[in-house]
């Protein structure tokens, strides 16, 4: 067979391979919960097997073996001889996380390594001899019986029978570049129904442009169609994100000694797989906070009036253009007094605003950079770069974020992203006579407004907009520009959570949908410009990253910066 052949069945076995293990670890977690669904222990035992058959063919050696030692506990245990323990559910995952790091060195090309498996194997050997801590003085128990609801026919079928000649594997460059293709037809038929308009203001209604117009009607038709299609080639389930969570929290709970249940809802949203990869991290940040400041500890719960287990619920769902990402869990609350004392003592408010914040706005100071509560750092939460992280990551893709939290209840943190970044809608407006594009899943609303109704307030500028106060931040100031353009304004509402910001613009352009590029080095380190785009009239135009300006001109007593570019 030829170099090439090879490589690609390689490249076979670790996506298999990958999919395999991770289905062993979901299912493990299960098992745990379940030691007497035969039906799972029979998935768990077919995915390693799979996995050792493939391995035994392209020779890889330490697969091999430790698939073999797992498919002979695994097959003990699906007789009955021995129980699902703590104890043999640690080893059976020390499995998983072997695999897992074996694969990886092959799909690095890293074939020569070699691991040391004999700790594993040997405690896998103990494990099948009932001589493992947990393990030893079992009785032999009957075969755990199929645990299926009445009525059901819900047997598992073998994943090595499962149809696959309706699906392809294809590289993701491959899709990008169909994406960025069709993103560049999308700037084309902007171009032309805005030269479609200018054909209707110089000639009327001749035959030729109402021929021109059907022709971009049926274009516009085409365009979405290939849009919609190029995006679901894209989209992937958000389970692949949520499905590691299990695993993760199970591990975090016994080191801290607590008893949590994950709830996932909603796994079968689908979003964009840009964003499936920027969500990963902020998500993993809020549920190990959730565990460790949250969920309180059994017996500490038990008083409370309690069950003893805690709860984390994550729940996704599709809202219009926008993904919502819910976690919410049922432990003691975010403590406001608390963070208004550190915050205090790191200077990230004065005396005077923080007395004048709201619970909410004091929930908010979490998102502020090095900020913790917790009294010592470890390897799990405490470092004050958690939420950080959270709140820059999430503001990247043009998502927002807030906290809701009752004190002995729990907390509840929301995010939402939008489904897709390659293309999006966005509110152009101008002010100081350049143009800029605002992403509109963060516009509330547009008001046009005089002079008169701007007040000062403690020396910010703000606008009573039925009966809420909302700051006021000038476009053109914050750009370092100057406008003289006096009169009527247009006030642009955006938000991020429940935060809300006025920004002040000479004009409206109204919606369109854009291709964001990235400026790359050129703009690199400039806050406030996620990109930049191609309008239908042809002009470059910045898109702003309101979502930041957001966080700091809201008027929370944090410093606030200009953005100059």
């Amino acid at each position: 067979m030829s170099t090439d052949g090879m490589e690609e069945i390689i490249k076979e076995f670790i996506v298999e391979a990958k999919e395999l293990i991770d289905g062993v670890e979901q299912n493990l977690i299960t098992l745990e919960k379940n030691p007497n669904d035969m039906d799972v222990l029979n998935e768990i035992f077919r995915s390693i097997h799979t996995i050792k058959g493939a391995a035994g063919f392209l020779a890889f050696e330490e697969v091999i073996e430790v698939t073999h030692s797992a498919e002979d506990l695994l097959n003990e245990l699906r007789k009955g001889n021995f129980p699902v323990t703590p104890d043999i559910m640690d080893l059976l995952l020390e499995v998983v996380d072997v695999i897992k790091e074996l694969i990886g060195d092959i799909e690095k090309g890293d074939t020569e390594k070699k691991h040391n498996i004999s700790p594993l194997i040997e405690r896998l050997k103990l494990a099948l001899e009932g001589k493992l801590e947990g393990a030893a003085n079992t009785e032999k128990k009957k075969p755990p019986q199929e645990a299926q609801p009445k009525g059901s026919k819900e047997k598992k079928e073998d994943r090595g029978g499962r149809d696959t000649e309706h699906h392809i594997r294809v590289d993701i460059g491959r899709v990008d570049n169909v994406m960025d293709l069709a993103g560049e037809l999308v700037l084309i038929r902007n171009r032309l129904t805005s030269l479609a308009s200018k054909l209707h203001e110089q000639y009327g209604d001749i035959d030729v442009v109402g021929d021109v117009d059907a022709a971009i009607s049926q274009l516009n038709v085409i365009t979405t169609d290939l849009q919609l299609a190029v995006m679901k080639m894209r989209m992937q389930p958000i389970e692949k994100v949520l499905s590691k969570f299990p695993r993760m929290v199970r591990d975090i709970s016994r080191q801290r000694g607590k008893e949590v249940e994950l709830v996932i809802k909603g796994q079968d949203t689908e979003l964009d797989k840009t964003v499936i990869e920027e969500i990963g991290d902020p998500l993993v940040h809020i549920i190990r906070n959730a565990i460790d400041h949250g969920i309180e500890p059994p017996e500490e719960r038990v008083k409370l009036g309690k069950p003893r287990n805690g709860t984390i619920t994550i729940t996704a769902c599709q809202e219009g253009r926008d993904i919502l990402i819910s976690i919410e869990d049922d432990g003691r609350g975010i403590n406001t007094a608390k963070i208004k004392e550190k915050a205090l003592k790191l200077g990230l408010v004065s005396q005077k605003d923080a007395d004048k914040m709201r619970e909410r706005d004091l929930m908010e100071l979490i998102f502020s950079p090095g900020f913790s509560t917790a009294d010592k750092t470890d390897d799990i939460s405490g470092r004050g770069v958690g939420m950080d992280v959270v709140k820059t990551n999430v503001t990247k893709i043009n998502g927002s974020i807030f906290v809701d939290s009752s004190q002995g209840k729990g907390t509840k943190i929301t995010i939402r992203v939008p489904l897709t970044l390659a293309i999006i809608h966005t509110l152009t407006v101008e002010t100081a006579g350049e143009l800029y594009a605002i992403p509109l899943t963060i516009v509330i609303e547009n008001k046009r407004i005089e002079e008169s109704e701007i007040k000062t307030v403690n020396g910010h500028e703000v606008i009573n907009l039925r009966d809420e106060i909302i700051r006021i931040v000038r476009l053109d100031e914050l750009l370092g520009k100057s406008s003289d353009n006096g009169g009527s304004k247009y006030i642009v509402v955006v938000g991020a959570g429940e935060k809300r910001l006025g920004l002040l613009v000479d004009r409206l352009h109204g919606q369109e949908e854009i291709v964001m590029k990235s400026m790359g080095e050129y703009m690199k380190g400039i806050q406030g410009v996620a990109g930049a785009c191609i309008t239908g009239s042809g002009r470059v135009v910045l898109v702003l990253d309101v979502g930041k300006l957001i966080w700091k001109m809201e008027g929370i007593g944090v410093n606030m910066e200009k953005l100059v570019v």
